[in-house]
């Protein structure tokens, strides 16, 4: 009897990741990050994002919280924070509007990494980030400690190019 139970568990178990598995790659196909539409300062520490977003599921997606932390060589330049939850409704491809708080922790380390990507060389820029929302009836916590920028703009469909396209 102990044994039928323990099989049972795993079959269930199984079945239950395989359908997680397509649960999830059905929502990599329905959401999708179109790109950045615009980006305006505002002041001296804030920014307004256009962004445009597909969800072609059934759920309300909800962006509640979001840090990226910004380092240059081995130091913490300071953090980006989003400053009010981002909403996408269900079926929809739209353009959003998305804004951003900087908290400078060093600013001459902001003034280093700002002359750099001035000159084109932001190879020694990392990105730490956290993110919160809701797929629907799902809480969503995603985070990922430092990373090269390259391969946090990649996640985005950008390069490097991109970003000092933005920043000119």
């Amino acid at each position: 009897m102990r044994k039928f139970l323990l099989y049972l568990l795993l079959v269930v178990t199984a079945v239950s990741m395989g359908s997680c598995r397509k649960a999830v790659e059905k929502a990599q196909r329905n959401i999708r990050f179109e790109g950045i539409e615009k980006i305006e300062r505002q002041g001296l520490t804030g920014a307004e994002i256009v962004v445009r977003v597909m969800n072609n599921t059934g759920y309300k997606l909800v962006l509640s919280m979001a840090e990226i932390d910004v380092y240059y060589a081995d130091g913490r330049v300071g953090t980006v924070v989003l400053r009010e939850p981002v909403e996408v409704p269900r079926h929809t491809t739209d353009s959003f509007r998305t804004l951003w708080r900087l908290k400078i922790a060093d600013p001459m380390a902001l003034y280093v990494l700002l002359k750099k990507a001035e000159s084109g060389d932001l190879s020694q820029v990392g990105i730490a980030y956290a993110l919160e929302g809701r797929g629907g009836p799902a809480p969503v916590k995603i985070s990922r400690d430092r990373m090269p920028l390259s391969d946090f703009l990649n996640t985005f469909g950008l390069t490097l190019q991109d970003v000092k396209n933005y920043l000119k």
